[in-house]
């Protein structure tokens, strides 16, 4: 009976991690470069089962091979989904879509240097590019500053002013390994010092935005499915917790 507690208790444990990651993910299937989490789960580690032979404490060790049984699941690891989203056009010249799926804007923030998908940028009141919570997108060679919105950005990632050519270059990064990248919120990722690398081919589209990749269907049969499963295992802890009381308070008891 204890151990079926404990079971039911960690199966709630990784509902509730889905419901988290899911509910997360349904409230940005609208948030430009979006990147959706999925939960990876696990199963705690199996516990060997033997049982002590008749007379075992008389003739010396004797224990029977059983089996082996866990105590539930776990969540291994909460994974991102970097799949592109659908690029929309807006014709806006601060909004930027990267083509290349594992190139990122990196952007100047509080926390020092993070990466974004979303290429929702503007530009501030001293004239520089800024994303949409108002941190400076960085350059090659530092902050943007390109005064007003009236500017062209090539494939490459080169801004152009009418009348003053290139004012400078996007610094647009990719990772060997997107399994570095770890998501701080607002849309950021963070990675470990020097494993950002200049994207060779980034492919910037001026006048468009990707969109989320939250498939919100899907993500809404998966919620109802969490929950459901979450209200199974708040039944079975009752019933186990019912059990438990039956044995200790009721079975041998003197009538």
């Amino acid at each position: 009976m204890i151990r079926g507690i404990y079971t039911a208790a960690t199966g709630l444990g990784v509902q509730q991690a889905r419901l988290d990651v899911l509910a997360a993910n349904l409230a940005n299937a609208s948030t430009s470069g979006f990147k959706a989490d999925n939960v990876v789960q696990k199963p705690f580690p199996e516990l060997l089962l033997v049982e002590q032979q008749e007379g075992a404490f008389r003739t010396g060790p004797g224990w029977r091979y059983v089996g082996t049984t866990n105590q539930g699941a776990a969540v291994a690891r909460v994974v991102t989904n970097f799949s592109p989203g659908a690029l929309r056009p807006t014709g806006r010249s601060t909004h930027l879509a990267l083509t290349d799926p594992g190139a990122f804007l990196a952007v100047q923030t509080p926390r020092g240097e993070l990466y974004t998908r979303d290429g929702n940028l503007g530009v501030d009141g001293e004239g520089y590019l800024v994303d949409s919570r108002g941190n400076r997108v960085l350059g090659e060679a530092g902050p943007v500053r390109v005064g007003t919105d009236d500017f062209q950005v090539t494939a490459g990632g080169e801004i152009i002013r009418p009348g003053q050519g290139t004012v400078g270059r996007l610094r647009i990064v990719r990772f060997a390994d997107l399994n570095l990248l770890t998501k701080t919120g607002d849309n950021y990722f963070a990675a470990p010092a020097g494993s950002a690398r200049p994207a060779a081919s980034p492919e910037v589209r001026q006048g468009f935005l990707e969109g989320s990749n939250v498939d919100p269907a899907a993500s809404m049969v998966q919620l109802v499915s969490a929950a459901r499963s979450y209200e199974a295992n708040q039944r079975i802890l009752q019933a186990q917790d019912q059990l438990l009381d039956l044995a200790v308070n009721r079975v041998g008891a003197l009538r």
